[in-house]
């Protein structure tokens, strides 16, 4: 009954655009007193100076990963935050980190995009409690949404960090009150690192039709930065990718790269098992690229 009537005391170690949602949600909820920020130095003098800005502008004030600051707290929030906590802050203090990505399965940077690349059909969030490693520590709480092979990343990113916006306030809160029971990390996890743009480079087409397509739903824009393909010298980033197999065609024989067909304001690409189907294809500056500008027989890539 204690702690029903108690506000919760709550920091929020992070920086960025989304760790700034989460402050202005929980900010407006009369059962959390706020203490502070801690900010990731990770996001460098420039992001955290305007995430600085923006706090202040709210009313609330920067502290430190201090214990001064610690341990006036019932628990430290952990959203786009970057960086280890050190081990005697998580052993002595609640630390609860907020993972885009399904744990225990895909922890690191960029989760679930990585979980696309892999051909999963659910993707989600987790919030858990931390320890010194990286995602790791009991789960409290986590969300899947199912994902078609027809959509990318960016048509449930904001849809995910809405629901965690949304749900963040009550989930803190039924922590506080015990009312949410830790369940422990089962199975082995895989550590992802970030994505980098170089990533998106379709080279000569020598990966497989199934891999191109979940590599396009992973880095697709406006949320990534695109995959694309050279053609004499320059880059071109297909807007849409389907494979072979959508069509009925199986176990296409060829040289990778090659452009096997153009039907219907598509280039149809010899893959390492099959074939892709790119259209809405544009520069790198946004130029849209009319499919008469290829030939059949072309050899696509640097």
């Amino acid at each position: 009954m204690e702690n029903q009537k108690k506000k919760l005391k709550l920091i929020l170690a992070g920086s960025g655009k989304f760790a700034l949602q989460i402050v202005e949600k929980i900010q407006k909820d009369e059962r959390i007193d706020f203490i502070g920020v801690i900010c990731d130095q990770a996001a460098g003098i420039e992001g955290n100076t305007i995430f600085l800005n923006n706090i202040k502008n709210l009313g609330l004030k920067e502290i430190f990963l201090e214990e001064e600051y610690l341990e006036q707290s019932d628990i430290i929030l952990a959203c786009e935050y970057r960086r280890a906590i050190p081990k005697w802050c998580v052993e002595k203090y609640r630390f609860l980190n907020c993972h885009v990505g399904l744990l225990p399965k895909y922890r690191g940077f960029s989760a679930n995009a990585w979980a696309i690349i892999n051909g999963e059909s659910e993707i989600g969030y987790t919030i858990h409690q931390m320890d010194e490693k990286f995602d790791n520590g009991d789960i409290y709480y986590s969300k899947k949404f199912v994902i078609s092979k027809e959509q990318i990343y960016a048509d449930l990113y904001d849809i995910i960090l809405k629901d965690i916006t949304n749900n963040i306030c009550d989930i803190l809160i039924q922590v506080y009150k015990n009312e949410l029971q830790p369940v422990k990390q089962t199975g082995k996890g895989l550590y992802f690192t970030r994505f980098y743009k170089e990533m998106g480079d379709l080279k000569d087409f020598s990966e497989n039709s199934e891999y191109i397509r979940n590599l396009h739903r992973s880095m697709a824009r406006p949320l990534g930065t695109g995959i694309y393909f050279w053609f004499k010298g320059t880059k071109y980033y297909p807007g849409n990718v389907i494979t072979g197999s959508d069509i009925g065609i199986e176990d296409y024989i060829g040289i990778p790269g090659k452009l096997v067909n153009r039907e219907e304001k598509t280039i149809w690409v010899k893959t390492k098992d099959n074939l892709v189907i790119l259209s809405d294809i544009q520069t790198e500056d946004g130029k849209k690229i009319d499919d008469n500008f290829f030939r059949i027989g072309n050899k696509l890539g640097k």
